[in-house]
């Protein structure tokens, strides 16, 4: 996978030595959009940040298809593109508050208010009013509520730094990160339905991961 990434990156920075190969697993590095949302990417964003951001679009294009394939109406180039934006926000800043600055960001290029809210509603399972307000964040919901935005979050959540991870992987960060012993906390308990939600969609069993390329190594990721 990381070889695959660093031929898109090398591709989608004007190299034409792969364009071949990798046009016939991710034709959006000839979509004239995607490139002109990635440079903007490549302008404010740390090289970790476009790295793991291509790894969400490849993989939110890749799960997008099977949905289409199941019949399901998914605007798959807004997908792809709201999963390239995702993390914008993090050229202001890694924390919580990285979805809302991305959002601004997306408003403040004219990019599409559906865009702006797959940037700001991507984190975890996304975050409650309530919740919201005590994490310091504008008062408003941030739960995702299109296909599209629930594709780039679930797959953003199963994508640690550039490598794919299963839901285990998934819940075992977060009970790290929130200091509990359960999966029945909130933050899981949304990150869980909305894993269980995708994968019914794709017809696959709960819980699982829905490919068998995982490596579960623990990494630093970008959540």
């Amino acid at each position: 996978m990381e070889e695959l990434l660093n031929k898109i990156y090398t591709t989608l920075n004007g190299e034409d030595r792969y364009i071949s190969e990798i046009s016939n697993i991710f034709p959006y590095v000839h979509n004239e959009k995607f490139r002109k949302y990635y440079h903007l990417l490549l302008e404010l964003c740390s090289r970790d940040v476009v790295m793991h951001c291509l790894a969400v679009s490849l993989y939110t294009y890749e799960v997008g298809l099977k949905l289409k394939s199941k019949g399901h109406n998914i605007d798959l180039d807004l997908a792809v593109y709201g999963a390239l934006l995702h993390d914008i926000g993090r050229s202001r800043t890694h924390g919580i508050k990285h979805g809302v600055e991305g959002g601004k960001i997306v408003r403040k290029y004219n990019l599409g208010e559906e865009l702006a809210l797959i940037v700001e509603r991507h984190i975890g399972g996304g975050i409650p009013k309530e919740e919201a307000v005590q994490l310091g964040l504008p008062p408003r919901d941030y739960i995702p509520t299109t296909v599209e935005e629930k594709l780039v979050a679930h797959c953003d959540n199963l994508i640690s730094g550039t490598r794919r991870v299963d839901i285990n992987f998934v819940v075992e960060k977060f009970k790290r990160r929130l200091s509990c012993d359960s999966i029945n906390h909130p933050v899981i308990l949304r990150i869980l339905r909305l894993n269980d939600e995708i994968n019914l969609l794709l017809g696959e069993e709960k819980l699982r991961h829905i490919e068998c390329n995982v490596e579960r190594q623990h990494t630093k990721g970008h959540t």
